[in-house]
């Protein structure tokens, strides 16, 4: 069991020595309204904040344990087991996020941006053995096969600049598999950064439509578990986007059919200082979607969207996310879940292991 403990910081006050006969009585005073008044109110709103805090702690109810590489199992496997309301039966989902694919030798790529392509190539997007990301999806889909899932979650930017190589490469990883999946793209999935000269933004859009189904906001049913997925959501819900959003939550709702939520970028949820807090800290800014303090600001369409996901009466009750770069496992908001992938482009995965949980 992984807990989150609302963090309390407490002023440490230190009464002076020796006061003065004359400075007696505002001490008194002093002393008052610090230890008794102050402490009262910073307790009672301490007291909420733990109170939510334990009610999301209590829904979410995850444990995780990890499998190393070794001869028979060379990808990373973090299990993490979520207790979710309304399942008829346990449910096993890979999630993948973050690969980063590029194609040595790459003959789109800009003469100009060489550089900068090989050095993410070979330096920046290695497995902790030395494969390079390109390398190692050429097994990966093999691997995820074997494991015999429900389903497989790919939350974007499984290349790192679309190009008819890279895209290619990634097609033909997705058409080896015989397991479900669903495939959300990220910023990365749709750029045209490295291969100016060769294409443009929209040549990058069109190629990624040969690579799986192009919507921006799609369903999959396996079970009793629906899975949304909102495609490249660093960018802004579309009007159709948030009525096929809506026409399939109040559908979940209707059904009694819990729902995972699968995107690229976090979002902001009611519980989630803490993922907030680390962003900042190991990314530099809060790559999250939100208000203020967030780097993804929504306009009217997408708050529309992110009000009805993270509504407390939204049948969401996991949001699956990549793009940080870091794993995390924490509350949503009073009744969700949320985690971010581990990068696959060090040769990690998650096992999400969907258990039914009592009805709230």
């Amino acid at each position: 069991m992984k807990e989150w403990r609302n963090a309390v910081n407490q002023n440490k006050i230190r009464r002076a020595k020796n006061r003065t006969a004359a400075h007696l009585f505002p001490a008194v005073l002093f002393f008052y309204a610090v230890f008794l008044i102050f402490p009262a109110a910073t307790s009672a709103g301490d007291r909420l904040a733990s109170s939510i805090t334990k009610a999301a702690e209590d829904f979410v109810q995850i444990t995780e344990s990890q499998t190393e590489p070794d001869v028979g199992h060379p990808v990373s496997v973090t299990k993490k087991t979520f207790s979710v309301a309304g399942l008829d039966r346990t449910y096993r989902l890979l999630l993948v996020s973050d690969l980063h694919i590029i194609v040595p030798g790459d003959p789109q790529v800009d003469p100009e941006c060489a550089d900068v392509a090989g050095s993410r190539l070979n330096e920046m997007f290695r497995t902790p053995s030395g494969e390079s990301s390109f390398q190692l999806w050429q097994t990966l889909p093999s691997q995820l096969d074997g494991m015999k899932a429900d389903m497989i979650l790919f939350a974007g930017d499984m290349v790192d600049f679309a190009t008819k190589a890279s895209t290619d490469s990634l097609r033909a990883g997705f058409d080896s598999l015989r397991t479900p999946w669903m495939y959300v793209r990220g910023d990365h999935d749709y750029a045209a950064w490295y291969s100016k000269s060769y294409e443009t933004q929209k040549d990058a859009i069109v190629l990624q439509a040969n690579t799986a189904p192009r919507k921006k906001v799609m369903r999959q049913r396996i079970g009793k578990l629906t899975i949304i997925g909102w495609d490249n959501n660093t960018a802004q819900m579309t009007k159709k986007g948030l009525r096929d959003l809506e026409k399939y939550l109040q559908e979940a709702k209707d059904e009694k059919s819990p729902v995972l939520l699968l995107c690229h970028v976090p979002l902001r949820g009611t519980v989630t200082d803490k993922l907030e807090q680390e962003s900042l800290q190991k990314n530099g800014r809060a790559l999250l979607w939100g208000d203020s303090g967030c780097y993804y600001r929504p306009d009217d369409t997408t708050k529309q969207a992110l009000d009805l996901i993270l509504d407390a009466g939204s049948p969401v009750a996991l949001e699956a996310s990549g793009h940080l770069h870091f794993p995390y496992s924490g509350p949503l908001t009073e009744t969700s879940t949320i985690i971010t992938a581990d990068p696959a482009f060090q040769n990690q995965i998650d096992e999400l292991v969907l258990v039914p949980g009592n009805s709230q």
